[in-house]
């Protein structure tokens, strides 16, 4: 690593701290509030229409703060801390992704099943990008949901083939959002994401190039998602 990146690394890890301390994380929230009031008055004429089918959805779940960037196309071939930067993204922990997973072992529910939420065959899952998803924690989880009436042996969680999270999402790669699923498919952010300060997460907005970001609690609130610990630290055991 060259000498100017690690004084970036260093800069941005020096405003990331200070982001995090009460007063100026409440300063960046009401900045970010204000700057997602002016922006989310009506489409962009240029968005893609998936894009405009999230910005659709946010309207219909009544989210009135929510903000969606433009990224370069060369977006993903950057670092963390780069994608951080080119949206004054608080930190790079404040970057997320909406993941597919499906249980391999998955049978045909119980007639007793409370909801959706409980056995379902696909999960989509909310994790920052310097975590992993822990699968067998999913899966203690997921199989909580139903008072672990599921034997263990009938879950294990694996990526979804691409096309399979094409079909029940709407969106490719690197674009997928959570918000305008074209099924409704069981949302579980993870318990670290929620710990975030200031507390804004950035995710897909239906295209490689488009991202949103909004504040943690109104997401939460408005899906009605389910939290859980389903994820670890980037080279946690």
């Amino acid at each position: 690593m060259d000498e100017p990146t690690k004084t970036l690394l260093r800069i941005g890890h020096d405003i990331s701290q200070l982001l995090t301390t009460t007063q100026v994380s409440s300063l960046y929230t009401l900045y970010f509030l204000d700057q997602a009031a002016r922006e989310s008055e009506s489409p962009h004429a240029s968005w893609p229409e998936v894009v405009t089918r999230v910005y659709n959805g946010l309207r219909a779940l009544n989210i009135q703060h929510a903000r969606i960037y433009h990224v370069d196309p060369s977006y993903y071939s950057w670092p963390l801390y780069e994608r951080a930067l080119c949206m004054q993204v608080p930190s790079p922990a404040h970057l997320c992704k909406l993941v597919v997973l499906e249980n391999k072992h998955w049978r045909t529910p119980l007639e007793t099943q409370q909801s959706h939420w409980a056995n379902a065959q696909y999960y989509a899952v909310l994790v920052q990008y310097v975590h992993t998803i822990d699968t067998k924690a999913l899966a203690e989880y997921v199989r909580s949901l139903d008072g672990n009436k599921v034997a263990r042996k009938h879950f294990k969680f694996r990526l979804a083939d691409p096309h399979v999270s094409k079909e029940l999402t709407g969106y490719d790669k690197n674009g997928v959002s959570p918000i305008a699923m074209t099924h409704d498919v069981p949302v579980i952010m993870s318990t670290s994401i929620t710990q975030l300060q200031p507390s804004v997460f950035w995710l897909g907005a239906g295209h490689v190039d488009y991202k949103l970001a909004l504040p943690i609690q109104t997401f939460i609130d408005a899906t009605q998602c389910l939290v859980a610990p389903v994820s670890l630290p980037n080279g946690s055991d």
